[in-house]
């Protein structure tokens, strides 16, 4: 079943520079796989959906001509503008607006993505609307990172423990019903893209206590806004517990990735 879900405007007011600095990065290996399924070409378009400060974006648009990036959070897409300025990159056209009512022409990109947020998205409007856009033998690319308080080292299960109770507090203030992670041939192949595959990645990756409390806090469940005045608590219950584990503070862990991609015949 597909669901429209509904959350707050300002859901991840106050991640963006925090977004932007501590989230991982897509693997190199995925970014350049997906440029190679879709075949991609010097004078293609792409369409980058819900594409907060441009974690996919910025490293997608130098395979492109054109680039338009579009987010609900306009702090999102102004530091997505202020990033790309600094790295003198010029073709990127950054919307502030929803992705579900995005009105653009018919047939105009040669790939669209969405990069860890087809769950947050009206996904039945997404798929139709991506359909109408792409061109013939155009590319839906549906991307999943797994975040940082996901995983099975030692580290990584301590802080979903720690992180408990704060769930609670962020169950309470975000009242939202999200789509189940429908990725998959199978919702590509339901709305009529053929060609359907999948891969996935894998690195072995390090953080520090201030990298993986600056992760959390972009994340819309741990942010700021959310954890409140309880701010010090919260980042002292993630130090102590974990330095204990490790306290040399370096936290490996295995980053994982990967896309589900369908061709518009």
């Amino acid at each position: 079943m597909y669901i429209n879900p509904q959350y707050s405007h300002d859901l991840f007011r106050g991640t963006s520079n925090y977004y932007s600095q501590y989230r991982t990065p897509y693997s190199k290996s995925l970014i350049n796989d997906i440029i190679k399924a879709a075949n991609i070409e010097p004078d293609d378009k792409l369409l980058d959906l819900a594409c907060g400060p441009g974690r996919l974006t910025i490293p997608l648009s130098k395979y492109f001509k054109e680039v338009y990036a579009v987010d609900w959070e306009q702090e999102m897409i102004e530091e997505g503008e202020r990033i790309s300025k600094n790295l003198k990159i010029d073709n990127i056209r950054w919307i502030n607006g929803k992705a579900e009512e995005l009105n653009l022409e018919s047939e105009m990109f040669k790939m669209i993505t969405i990069g860890d947020a087809f769950h947050r998205l009206d996904q039945l409007r997404i798929l139709q609307n991506s359909y109408r856009m792409l061109i013939k033998r155009g590319y839906l690319v549906l991307i999943y990172s797994e975040t940082i308080n996901k995983g099975d080292s030692i580290w990584q299960k301590e802080l979903s423990e720690i992180l408990s109770p704060w769930n609670k507090i962020s169950d309470q203030k975000i009242k939202v019903e999200f789509n189940e992670q429908r990725f998959g041939e199978k919702t590509l192949k339901e709305f009529g893209f053929k060609n359907t595959s999948s891969k996935f990645f894998e690195e072995t990756l390090t953080v520090n206590i201030e990298e993986i409390i600056g992760y959390l806090y972009s994340m819309s469940v741990y942010s700021k806004q959310i954890i409140g005045d309880e701010i010090i608590e919260f980042e002292n219950s993630i130090k102590e517990r974990l330095l204990k584990i490790e306290p040399g503070n370096r936290f490996e862990y295995i980053y994982k990735c990967g896309y589900y991609i369908g061709e518009k015949e």
